[in-house]
């Protein structure tokens, strides 16, 4: 991890050196304006390998701090299928996500061929304030405060929600489309407890109550006819 960390660094630093306020590739990273997307190539364990045959993550870094956000890509063996997992520790607006995503696309597609991309990670929706307060409103006047099993969920989500809307159309250029939604255990959560995993954000504009689930929200997805 040390070396890692100190590699990624010297990538910065160099990549930094090009240039800011353009977009530019140069080797294995992304300049964008004051932003930098490196790779990262990870080792697979023993489990892993069984299954998939690539990992790589990219990192988005300013200057040489590594910012709250990385995205996790993986080359399944079983139909060279390929999943984009986001991560990142404090809540942040969906939106953003979207469109660093949109940013680290070109490096991305330099190792992934993107048209087998089959399916989305992200966190749970208390996450992002843009998703919590459209869906959690959309939710509440289709079944009010109550749990619904996962496959009204889905059709819900497929049919109804502004997150599949917007979604898609992040989706459109890639040829692609939502075909399911995935929220293991899902569950309602108030203010008052899911409060408890961010102590130190402002949640004042969050609803009383959003969507959410044991991981996060599996998106998987289909080639656009």
């Amino acid at each position: 991890m040390k070396k890692t960390a100190i590699l990624i660094s010297i990538i910065a630093i160099i990549a930094s050196s090009c240039g800011q306020g353009k977009k530019q590739t140069a080797g294995d990273t992304q300049v964008i304006q004051d932003t930098v997307v490196v790779k990262h190539i990870n080792v697979l364990s023993d489990v892993d390998s069984s299954y998939i045959s690539k990992s790589y993550s990219y990192y988005w870094l300013a200057g040489k701090d590594t910012l709250d956000f990385f995205i996790k890509t993986k080359e399944y063996k079983r139909g060279d299928d390929i999943g984009l997992d986001v991560y990142h520790k404090e809540p942040m607006l969906f939106a953003a996500v979207l469109e660093k995503i949109e940013e680290g696309l070109p490096l991305i597609e330099e190792d992934f061929d993107m048209s087998k991309l089959t399916s989305f990670f992200f966190r749970k929706p208390a996450f992002y304030l843009d998703m919590s307060q459209k869906l959690s409103g959309e939710y509440e006047q289709e079944f009010g405060r109550k749990n619904v099993s996962q496959a009204r969920l889905n059709d819900f989500l497929l049919t109804k929600s502004s997150l599949n809307t917007q979604l898609n159309q992040f989706l459109n250029p890639l040829h692609k489309k939502v075909k399911r939604y995935g929220f293991e255990k899902f569950y309602l959560i108030h203010r008052e407890h899911y409060k408890v995993d961010f102590p130190d954000f402002d949640m004042t504009e969050y609803p009383d109550f959003v969507l959410d689930a044991m991981g996060g929200i599996w998106v998987v997805l289909e080639n656009k006819q």
